[in-house]
């Protein structure tokens, strides 16, 4: 049997039988074609299928922006959806993903809007009918746009803290009670959907931080430098572009830990390391190269930008006291020593010769009073 049935905002016609087995024959008698049991059970049954189809497309996809844009292509045939903004927040921001008028938009941002922030707050469903008076903040402009008659406001709980908030417009024709079941259905797997791939991400991003990165200062480890430095000479000599590193020493840290204890020591490490990573360029990669060494890959930079760039962060770090905060709480004059090496896109020269010079040239500077910079004879 041949019916005719809207699928959310979408008529199309479906082949269904006349009975539903999973009814009581009792109630399977009343359903005769044509009739509104026929066409309601017709209606779900295709919106069930567009609605599964619509999982399988997303069950093999993990990329945010990806999953958003078979939403918004494939929404309308299970649910009637004009436009709509999901939003998921957590302790590192807010995925904020906007549907409208066929297309999506996927940011991130670090607070909620007023809409969203109020609608959080509230933590339940809402309904919100566009012709009566408005409580809260204005919706965004986009679920008003195309006159829409009324917003769905659903929030998504994990337990008992709000993971996601999904809105909703309808198109000219409110919600009707299969609208309101499917956008449960499927906003609440949305919210997951997103809310897990966050939450893989972070866990990713951990791991690789602490593969990576230095526990005390939060740079790049000595490996990791290396690496970066590794990369960044290869690419100098395809293209013939200069690369210069500097390897910076704290002066006098022995000292300073004796005198101050090694909690002081490590908070000289972590301030040194936040000014050295201020006055980095977009591009630059800066490591801690040893104990209280680091060292700085830049590319493409000369010998002479390079001096340059070390006396800037050499005056970085003279120019402020570290602040030590507690039961010894002081201010203490910190300076480094800096040594720079640099090498043309045209010389063959190897990291271990490249890192030598550096660390040559902070020899000399160390020698000559602390304090300085000293660049290394290029091809000594």
């Amino acid at each position: 049997m041949s019916t005719r049935v809207r699928c959310g905002s979408t008529w199309i016609r479906s082949t269904a039988p006349s009975c539903d087995p999973d009814l009581p024959s009792c109630q399977q008698s009343t359903m005769t074609a044509g009739s509104p049991k026929t066409e309601h059970a017709s209606e779900q049954l295709v919106r069930y299928e567009a609605l599964f189809r619509l999982l399988d497309d997303l069950h093999a996809l993990d990329d945010i922006a990806e999953i958003a844009k078979h939403v918004v292509r494939q929404w309308k045939y299970f649910a009637n959806v004009a436009n709509w903004r999901l939003v998921v927040a957590d302790e590192q921001g807010v995925q904020l993903i906007d549907g409208c008028n066929g297309q999506v938009y996927v940011s991130k941002e670090s607070l909620l809007s007023p809409w969203d922030e109020y609608h959080w707050q509230q933590q339940r469903p809402r309904l919100v009918r566009l012709g009566d008076p408005l409580a809260g903040p204005e919706p965004p402009r986009h679920l008003t746009g195309r006159s829409p008659s009324e917003i769905l406001i659903l929030p998504f709980l994990r337990m008992g803290l709000c993971i996601g908030l999904l809105s909703v417009s309808a198109g000219r024709e409110p919600f009707n009670d299969l609208d309101h079941k499917f956008i449960r259905i499927f906003g609440a797997y949305f919210a997951e959907r997103i809310w897990d791939i966050r939450l893989r991400t972070q866990a990713t991003e951990v791991l690789i931080n602490k593969a990576t990165r230095d526990a005390l200062t939060g740079l790049l480890n000595r490996g990791t430098i290396i690496e970066r430095l590794g990369s960044a000479l290869a690419l100098s000599k395809r293209t013939g572009e200069p690369l210069s590193v500097i390897i910076c020493d704290i002066d006098f840290f022995k000292i300073i830990n004796d005198s101050h204890g090694h909690m002081a020591g490590d908070e000289v490490l972590r301030q040194v390391s936040h000014r050295l990573q201020a006055e980095t360029r977009l591009g630059d990669s800066l490591g801690r190269y040893g104990g209280e060494e680091f060292l700085i890959v830049l590319y493409p930079c000369n010998a002479r930008d390079a001096v340059q760039s070390a006396e800037r962060f050499r005056h970085a770090i003279a120019d402020t006291p570290v602040s030590i905060e507690g039961d010894g709480a002081c201010d203490l004059k910190v300076t480094i020593s800096l040594g720079t090496s640099s090498t043309s896109g045209d010389e063959k020269v190897r990291i271990e010769a490249l890192l030598k010079r550096a660390d040559d040239a902070l020899y000399r500077s160390k020698a000559g009073g602390r304090n300085r910079v000293t660049a290394a004879n290029e091809r000594s």
